[in-house]
């Protein structure tokens, strides 16, 4: 009896595995992928500064290379302004950033064996910071602008097969956190 319920076990046990390693992973050679997000909590403007909570437009396009393997740019927006006051007088200050870039990401799904409906990712992604200031007494100047990377750790889940919700963490870009849908056509 018990040799019964031990070869019925192996007999799901190995069905069940290769029926995962057969399954097709939502993420595959050829696939476009389209981000469209936006971010929040950019490491690039420094303590002190105010307004509303900086929510930074973000879009990137990636193209699989292989199963694997992603490749292509994206473009981000960030904003910030700083003020005070003293009697008889007040200052404001603004500095907006845009990043131009290309990324690449590694796809975990067949290493992991991670269900269909998900795809987790990592990457990094290097680009130009287009750093402006101005002031509210006539000063206005291209400053800082330069290099810029990015590295970080991303996951999707799709609702359907070209439609998917994503979130991305790490130093990137100008944001800490992006957000947002991806469109895979």
């Amino acid at each position: 009896m018990k040799k019964n319920y031990l070869l019925t076990a192996l007999f799901i046990i190995t069905t069940g595995s290769l029926a995962m390693a057969q399954s097709k992973s939502v993420f595959s050679n050829g696939d476009n992928l389209l981000n469209l997000g936006i971010g929040l909590g950019s490491p690039y403007f420094g303590a002190g500064y105010s307004a509303s909570l900086p929510i930074n437009p973000t879009v990137s396009f990636e193209h699989g290379f292989t199963d694997a393997i992603s490749a292509g740019a994206e473009v981000s927006y960030a904003s910030s302004k700083y003020s005070y006051s003293v009697p008889g007088a007040a200052y404001s200050f603004k500095e907006s950033a845009t990043y131009l870039g290309v990324r690449g990401s590694y796809h975990f799904n067949e290493l992991l064996q991670i269900p269909d409906k998900f795809d987790v990712y990592g990457g990094a992604s290097l680009g130009y910071v287009v750093v402006s200031v101005s002031d509210n007494q006539g000063y206005a100047a291209s400053a800082a602008s330069g290099a810029g990377f990015g590295v970080f750790a991303g996951g999707r889940y799709y609702f359907q097969s070209n439609l998917a919700i994503y979130a991305e963490l790490g130093y990137q870009s100008l944001s800490v956190l992006n957000a947002g849908i991806t469109l895979k056509f």
